[in-house]
């Protein structure tokens, strides 16, 4: 069971330190399309 658990708090950490990487390209590429949008009004 400990293991289970350590390792489970291992890829919680590993999701939370990765979901930065995953959240910035989402965010910049979310901004272009909604300049693209705004500028074609």
């Amino acid at each position: 069971m400990r293991m289970i658990n350590e390792s489970y708090r291992s890829v919680t950490f590993f999701v939370e330190v990765n979901i930065d990487r995953f959240l910035v390209p989402l965010t910049i590429v979310g901004a272009l399309f909604l300049a693209g949008w705004v500028i074609s009004l």
